[in-house]
């Protein structure tokens, strides 16, 4: 670890990155190999997907020639493959230190984002209203979705974690300190 980050108090999260499209952001990305591990370079759509959702990585770095596939914006099938990757769409043409940069945030971003119990923040929010007693038209307008929105989530949730009903996933809530002041 360099002597800044440690001045700093930076904790370092090692990057699990697919590369997708060109090979521009290869050399940055090999040059930082100290919090980034390059798991794959794909050069298709269809291999993004599919490397996506058996490698789970914690970033996509996308190359812009891909976002769009015949016709269709490509990242809401990318998303529906690891939902939980990050995805990085670098500038055109050499992206520099910059792509390292961003893949490094958004690493950093995607640990933030679940905690150890694998929910992300807003699925603790939602859980911890639940457990409070509100309905998912009160917490649907309290966290400004829609209530289908908030069922999903908690459907979600509930799969996750292993139960079956309201009641059990207030259980669970008590016991995950998730409704403690």
């Amino acid at each position: 670890m360099s002597s800044q980050r440690r001045a700093l108090n930076v904790p370092t999260v090692r990057a699990r990155v697919l590369i997708a499209g060109g090979y521009a952001a290869l050399p940055e990305l090999r040059a930082a190999s100290e919090d980034i591990e390059l798991v794959g370079h794909v050069g298709s759509l269809v291999d993004a997907e599919e490397a996506m959702r058996c490698m789970r990585p914690s970033v996509l770095v996308l190359d812009p020639d891909l976002c769009e596939h015949a016709g269709r914006c490509s990242l809401p099938s990318l998303r529906r493959a690891s939902p939980g990757t990050a995805i990085v769409l670098p500038p055109a043409g050499a992206p520099g230190p910059r792509i390292v940069r961003a893949v490094r945030i958004a690493a950093r971003d995607f640990e933030r984002r679940r905690g150890e119990d694998g929910l992300t923040v807003r699925e603790r929010d939602i859980v911890r209203l639940v457990g409070l007693g509100h309905t998912s038209r009160e917490i649907a307008d309290r966290l400004v979705l829609s209530v289908r929105t908030v069922e999903a989530h908690r459907a979600r949730i509930q799969a996750r974690i292993g139960v079956s009903s309201r009641g059990e996933l207030v259980r669970w809530a008590l016991d995950q300190g998730l409704l403690s002041p």
